[in-house]
């Protein structure tokens, strides 16, 4: 395998991992209907029910698309820049974003941790996720430190995103906040997976 191969192989290793993350994320923060037994006997309520079925499957795969925009946009940095020889141009990424300038900052902090994060996947050995990881991060605590250091920059990000859509989406402060709290979670249980 050429070494073009091989990038692209771990390049698709990671992103297929950032959907997975992403749409178990999703499945916490998007609310399920829940189907109740007389629904069924009502084909009105019972069609309601497949309506908001279908509204929460279409809204659950908005999310995650939308969630994995900025990984997305910076494992493809990290991967030209492992190409060019050359450092990441995290600016490019930080540009892409649709965000108020006051942001940009914390957003700028956020991105340059993914960055580094994916090129160091991107140069690792192995032919799974899991096998990236262990490359990369050698243990378990390793892991962790490097797990803590994205949440605090994702913690940061989304406080200084609060106020801003905070004015668009209603209790834009409860959402923000289970969706650290399910990434926070759903971390630790994948490195539980990988170093167990």
């Amino acid at each position: 395998m050429t070494e073009t191969e091989t990038l692209n192989r771990n390049r698709d290793l990671i992103l297929a991992q950032e959907r997975r993350f992403a749409a178990r994320v999703s499945a916490r923060v998007i609310d399920k209907p829940k189907l109740a037994i007389w629904m069924i006997l009502i084909p009105v309520f019972f069609v309601f029910y497949f309506w908001q079925l279908k509204r929460y499957s279409d809204g659950r795969k908005t999310f995650a698309a939308n969630f994995v925009i900025t990984r997305q946009r910076s494992l493809d940095q990290a991967l030209a820049a492992v190409g060019s020889g050359e450092g990441p141009d995290v600016e490019t990424v930080v540009n892409a974003a649709d965000i108020p300038d006051p942001i940009r900052p914390d957003y700028r902090r956020w991105v340059a941790v993914l960055v580094d994060h994916y090129r160091d996947l991107l140069l690792a050995h192995g032919k799974s996720y899991t096998a990236l990881i262990r490359d990369t991060y050698k243990n378990r605590t390793n892991y962790l430190l490097f797990l803590n250091r994205l949440n605090q920059v994702e913690r940061e990000f989304d406080a200084a995103l609060k106020p801003h859509v905070a004015e668009t989406t209603e209790n834009a402060n409860g959402i923000i906040k289970l969706m650290e709290e399910s990434a926070i979670a759903i971390r630790r249980q994948i490195a539980d997976e990988i170093f167990p």
